[in-house]
């Protein structure tokens, strides 16, 4: 988090640890950042980070705060991943972290049915929380539509999808990924939304991909292509 540039609250270090290493870092970018450092019994960390490897330290951070779609949707050639009733914070963590990765201008989550960042899902994405911007949206087909009339290309990762991530010709932006739940994969409502569905390709035994890894393929392809159209 600190190394994302974000800044918590505060910064709590249990007692008698260690200030090398990581720990010192942590102490390091806390001061370069003006954030309150509090030396604290080991109880109150072990109590607030219950069932965490904390490493002898918890930073205290403010209620997260969501973007407004509009705010996502404002700026020409975006990207952004729509996610379509995923439900396991290390998934959306993962993703956000390959969002990040890829350059992506954003991530829509919906509101109901659907993992929202949370304090896990910020301790798994390592930082990227704090610099991809979230929209969470009451209805996700309806914030599909409207990217649509923003000139936005829809594609939905779908194991069964006609073309690949390779072949189509739809996966720069201007567009949007949308990536389906762990599950049941994309909704009916959301796939019939799409302008084209588009599988990864591979040659294991299962059927598909783990959404966070499929999510971060078809993303970094979409990278790829704009780095591309860039040095032309």
């Amino acid at each position: 988090m600190l190394r994302a540039g974000a800044v918590p609250e505060r910064i709590l270090i249990a007692q008698g640890a260690t200030m090398r290493g990581a720990l010192g870092e942590v102490r390091r970018r806390a001061d370069a950042l003006g954030v309150p450092v509090r030396i604290v019994p080991r109880s109150e960390i072990e109590d607030l980070a219950r069932g965490i490897n904390h490493q002898s330290v918890v930073a205290i951070t403010a209620r997260y705060r969501y973007t407004p779609l509009e705010k996502l949707l404002d700026g020409t050639d975006t990207a952004l991943l729509f996610l379509d009733g995923v439900m396991d914070p290390h998934n959306l963590g993962s993703l956000l972290r390959s969002a990040d990765g890829a350059g992506f201008d954003g991530v829509v989550i919906p509101t109901h049915r659907a993992v929202s960042v949370t304090g896990t899902v910020r301790r798994i994405s390592a930082g990227a929380a704090e610099v991809v911007a979230v929209a969470r949206v009451h209805n996700l087909g309806a914030a599909i539509d409207k990217a649509r009339a923003e000139g936005l290309w829809i594609l939905g990762l779908d194991a069964e999808g006609t073309n690949d991530i390779w072949s189509t010709h739809l996966a720069e932006p201007p567009v949007g990924v949308v990536c389906g739940s762990e599950d049941k994969g994309l909704s009916k409502g959301v796939r019939d939304r799409c302008d084209e569905l588009v599988r990864i390709p591979h040659e294991g035994s299962l059927d598909s991909l783990n959404v966070g890894v499929a999510g971060a393929i078809a993303m970094f392809e979409i990278a790829r292509r704009r780095a591309s159209s860039d040095t032309l």
